[in-house]
């Protein structure tokens, strides 16, 4: 019975290049102006098998296991933040995804707005360990809406951020000349901005408004705190779920190689007061970045942007605090091409 649960979007053929990557499509938007139909379209000009759901609509959300027979899930709320089955269309942890989630070979692109705010109402909202947003997809802290914390401006695009892990990324524009109630984010240490809010001169600029989070052992998740459907044209919809795609492809394809690339991370001192010592080897040659985050996940030092670092010799990087830095907790994450590595560290003058 639980087939009678999908529609089957489009019958692909056998020979499709993509029909091999299956696509579970979770409509959980009550909208009425067909912007699922925009990003269900897409993933089928691409090739791509995809299953649908109208989760909303059925007042359904597919079980954990029925989730993990797919490559892929991708999670579409649209700009409806009222009763969604992210929720359990009861505004409270929808335990199969929670399930689902805690599995390391889950993989969820969670692509939309008001999500936040159909669960806790409008921003500012702090998330801790335990909480869904802050354990799964790496989220800090919901911290503002676009138009409604830009005095009414709006977002006018969304550019790919420095160092994020998806090649091809491009600037995303919109069928209007902003968009409103786009969400802006605080990450956790370990996860990584995608894409910020952009435009030269605009009051939220830099925000992280996409996160990529994969921590070691856990599942990936692609987190969008826009409407992708709402982009100025199909053509560039189809093109940017082909370049997530592609590469979300070839992150599974890693996986059969080996899992770890980083041999030794060693910071010195620790606790420091104004300098750390950032010694890194690999076992294979990969791209490093290592930031320092504050306490609350805030970016305060970039120190290597997808740095190459070969196997032969140890990295050894140096980072100088800020004067006015405050004593406390501060993370260093050292993230390679397969892993991320975060150390604790405590600043303390002497």
């Amino acid at each position: 019975m639980q087939k009678l649960r999908y529609i089957l979007f489009f019958l692909l053929l056998a020979v499709s290049a993509n029909a091999q990557f299956k696509v579970l499509f979770v409509d959980d938007s009550g909208d009425t102006f067909g912007n699922a139909e925009y990003l269900a379209s897409a993933l089928d000009s691409l090739g791509y098998d995809v299953v649908y759901i109208d989760a909303i609509g059925q007042n359904i959300s597919p079980t954990a296991a029925e989730m993990s027979d797919y490559n892929l899930v991708v999670w579409y709320t649209s700009t409806w933040g009222l009763g969604l089955q992210l929720w359990g269309g009861g505004d409270s942890t929808n335990t199969e995804l929670a399930q689902y989630l805690s599995q390391p070979n889950a993989n969820l692109w969670l692509i939309g707005l008001d999500y936040f705010y159909d669960r806790y109402g409008g921003a500012p909202v702090t998330f801790q360990a335990g909480e869904f947003a802050y354990d799964y997809l790496g989220i800090s802290k919901y911290a503002v809406q676009s138009y409604v914390d830009d005095n009414s401006t709006g977002l006018p695009l969304a550019t790919p951020a420095s160092g994020q892990p998806i090649p091809g990324l491009t600037d995303i524009d919109w069928q209007f000349s902003t968009l409103w109630y786009a969400d802006g984010f605080e990450l956790r240490p370990e996860a990584t901005p995608v894409y910020r809010f952009g435009g030269s001169g605009y009051a939220l600029n830099g925000t992280p408004t996409g996160v990529w989070y994969h921590p070691p052992g856990g599942a990936r998740v692609l987190t969008y705190g826009f409407d992708l459907a709402l982009a100025s044209n199909f053509n560039l919809i189809r093109t940017h779920v082909g370049t997530v795609l592609d590469w979300w492809e070839s992150e599974l394809s890693a996986t059969k190689s080996p899992a770890v690339d980083l041999e030794s991370v060693r910071i010195a001192p620790n606790t420091f007061a104004d300098r750390l010592e950032i010694r890194v080897k690999t076992l294979q040659t990969t791209p490093i970045s290592v930031r320092i985050f504050d306490a609350t996940g805030q970016l305060i030092g970039q120190i290597a942007d997808r740095e190459m670092v070969r196997p032969e010799a140890e990295k050894v990087l140096y980072w100088e605090a800020a004067a006015d830095l405050p004593d406390g907790l501060y993370y260093c994450t050292v993230q390679s091409g397969r892993q991320v590595h975060t150390t604790k560290l405590v600043k303390q003058r002497r």
